[in-house]
């Protein structure tokens, strides 16, 4: 299977991130000592983030560091991974080891093992990754002094090439349950070894706290593509939310486990305003009891609270035989129950009651029951 390649590629560059079997032969194959044995890449849609640290002990940095002053990184496309010697003839970028303001991808900070930590970004070409057959981003990283001289290559770091379609066409729609989100796929899975997926996130507008969202997923297969849907029931009303989708597809052995994901580029944001404008539940199982107490006679009524964590009370109509129903409490009722004492002997009651929310909004008007006083 041609996809069989990539987990077997990417247990050949987590070996060689840790220092042995590969890493170990490219020292071999260097001017000098492998000063960076921890690159490591990470590949978000079309950039990839690549991280180092040197040197590793105070010595090498007394000795060495002083006199390091290019960074050169080595990029290599390529359906196969190799560790093909030390040479770099076309290198994607050099790096000032130096002058890290002039550098503007580029950042510094000390750790507190003295040791210094550089963060660039790598830009793929276009068109990577659209190969029936598996490819890879190798890299490497060479460094070398002011007259050119090297200091060996590093450890190498890889990315799958693997596809990660984008969400396109986002949307939603908003029902008393939450924000529906929909969106559109228009790609289909090249391999049973690859996967995806698509993860949720949003914030409120004005803050830079992201939350991941945890939802139900459907899909539906139009002619058109995958359509895709999730609901966030997690919010709170009378809100400003900022929702984006970001697209992974996940890397899987042929024994089914997950060996990597890729993160594509993140969907352009969606603002919904989560106006509550949707009533209650009707509330069920009104239940009315006809009762007397020293000569008083009165009607007692019942019922099961609604579950909605926004109610605010309840509302009790009244009529008579062939009247209108008409609201018997002033304001809404806090208690699950509720005493009519303005009945007569000989009358029937029909009740029914509703729900209201915090917002004001009222919910239909439950069956009517009956009580019949005597």
């Amino acid at each position: 299977m041609k996809w069989k390649t990539l987990f077997f590629a990417l247990l050949y560059c987590a070996a060689s991130a840790h220092g042995g079997g590969p890493a170990s032969r490219l020292a071999d194959l260097s001017q000098g000592s492998q000063l960076v044995r921890d690159l490591r890449a990470v590949r978000k849609g079309d950039q990839v983030v690549l991280t180092w640290s040197q040197p590793r002990d105070a010595d090498d940095r007394q000795s060495l560091a002083r006199h390091l002053a290019v960074a050169r990184i080595c990029r290599n496309i390529s359906s196969t991974i190799s560790d093909s010697g030390s040479a770099c003839p076309h290198p994607v970028r050099q790096v000032s080891l130096k002058n890290s303001v002039a550098a503007a991808a580029i950042a510094v900070h000390e750790k507190p093992s003295a040791e210094t930590t550089f963060r660039v970004i790598d830009t793929l070409p276009e068109g990577q990754g659209e190969s029936d057959h598996p490819q890879f981003a190798v890299y490497t990283l060479e460094l070398l002094d002011y007259h050119g001289r090297s200091f060996g290559h590093s450890n190498l770091a890889v990315v799958p090439l693997a596809p990660v379609p984008p969400a396109k066409g986002l949307h939603s729609e908003l029902d008393v349950r939450g924000v529906y989100l929909i969106w559109e796929v228009e790609a289909e899975t090249p391999s049973s070894l690859l996967k995806f997926d698509y993860r949720i996130y949003r914030r409120e507008k004005g803050s830079s706290k992201r939350i991941a969202v945890s939802y139900q997923r459907a899909v539906v297969h139009t002619q058109e593509g995958e359509r895709w849907s999730g609901v966030d029931m997690a919010i709170d009303w009378e809100k400003t939310y900022l929702y984006w989708i970001t697209p992974v597809t996940g890397a899987y052995s042929p024994e089914g486990h997950l060996v990597a994901e890729i993160e594509g580029d993140d969907s352009a944001l969606l603002e919904v305003i989560t106006h509550d404008v949707f009533p209650p539940a009707v509330p069920e199982r009104l239940l009315p009891v006809v009762g007397h107490i020293h000569g008083e006679k009165f009607v007692d009524l019942l019922w099961a609270p609604n579950t909605e964590k926004d109610i605010f009370g309840y509302n009790v109509y009244r009529r008579e035989e062939n009247g209108l129903p008409a609201r018997i409490n002033s304001v809404p009722i806090t208690t699950l129950s509720f005493q009519d004492v303005n009945v007569s002997a000989g009358h029937k009651y029909l009740y029914c009651i509703s729900a209201v929310d915090v917002r004001g909004n009222e919910s239909a008007e439950s069956l009517e029951t009956a009580a019949v006083v005597p």
